[in-house]
């Protein structure tokens, strides 16, 4: 070792690849708290001068239209730079095979909750839910779907579809409706 040096590029690399895997926990965290329903909306009728109720609702704008496709994309995104710095990590001949290994368990375990993702929004599809947007995390699993309210039925089906392909219990999965 170099007298001076503290990090080699190797472990920088590793470094920064934790922080964004930190970074990627804490979003996941944020945009699944248990505290805030995505979507929920209070509609209120207003009553004229005359007596008469007039149903009035909130505006729905063009980025809450294509929630679903952004939200995809952003994700996406983040897969690939991932990715690509996975693979600059690999690329590095200054790591060991520890460094390594690790590298490559974080590429499977990625790999793996993007599968289990994927599967159960193309399994919602099939069942008829027009979109869904499944995040799942460590010990939890948070589900997006269009729909005007879901019924029991509906429900359940969802909780089987993620039950299926996953080994998260029923208390850690959440479903949030969006209209």
């Amino acid at each position: 070792m170099k007298k001076g040096k503290v990090f080699t590029k190797g472990q920088a690399i590793l470094v920064l690849m934790v922080l964004c895997l930190g970074a990627a926990v804490w979003l996941n965290m944020k945009f699944s708290s248990s505290e805030k329903y995505l979507g929920e909306a209070t509609y209120v009728n207003k009553k004229t001068s005359s007596g008469e109720t007039v149903a009035t609702s909130a505006k729905v704008s063009e980025t809450d239209k294509n929630y679903f496709d952004n939200a995809k994309k952003e994700r996406n995104a983040n897969l690939k730079k991932q990715q690509e710095l996975v693979e600059e990590t690999l690329r590095s001949s200054s790591l060991n095979d520890d460094e390594k290994s690790a590298a490559t368990d974080a590429v499977k375990a990625l790999v793996s909750r993007l599968e289990q993702e994927n599967n159960i929004e193309t399994l919602l599809k099939a069942k008829d839910f027009a979109d869904a947007l499944v995040v799942i995390g460590d010990k939890d699993v948070n589900v997006i779907v269009k729909s005007e309210g879901l019924t029991t039925t509906q429900t359940m089906q969802i909780q089987d579809i993620i039950t299926a392909q996953t080994n998260i219990p029923l208390a850690n999965i959440k479903i949030v409706t969006v209209k």
